[in-house]
């Protein structure tokens, strides 16, 4: 297992841990859940615009076509790990939502929302830590590679 596979353990573990710990706190703050709806939606519709930028066929690293589909098939990995990310997002939003119609209409036994409400919340933040960074890396890859393409041509400025 790579780094990337150690962090995911490692934010699965914490966010279990804060469920387990921490659960009930979102149920006590209103205002917390409404911030963390508005972060969610904000973090997926970011990401919504990531997987449309890193998705366009035409920012395919340039050459020819076994390159092109070598660059295709690690964006598509890339992309595949940013719809994971997505789907966490999506999956808080709806349990934050849940978590306030329970505790508006003062649901009874409906308790076992907040904790999962809570390791959902913290999975995505945690997961969301190195996504500027991922995004860094790929922005590298092509310059290095538009780099790389110009000196094969022997172009000169």
């Amino acid at each position: 297992m790579g780094a990337r596979g150690y962090y995911i353990s490692a934010a699965l573990i914490v966010a279990l841990a804060a469920s387990y710990f921490g659960g009930d706190l979102l149920k006590q703050s209103h205002d917390a859940q409404d911030a963390l709806i508005n972060l969610f939606a904000i973090l997926a519709g970011v990401l919504v615009a990531v997987v449309s930028i890193v998705g366009d066929p035409s920012m395919l690293l340039p050459g020819n076509w076994r390159v092109g589909h070598e660059h295709a098939k690690d964006m598509q990995n890339r992309i595949a790990n940013f719809s994971h990310l997505f789907f966490v997002y999506i999956v808080a939003l709806l349990l934050l939502v849940v978590g306030m119609v329970v505790k508006d209409a003062n649901i009874p036994h409906a308790d076992f929302i907040y904790p999962l409400m809570t390791f959902f919340v913290v999975l995505g933040v945690l997961l969301s830590i190195p996504l500027p960074y991922s995004l860094m890396s790929i922005q590298k890859e092509r310059m290095r590679e538009e780099i790389k393409s110009r000196r094969n041509r022997g172009g000169e400025a």
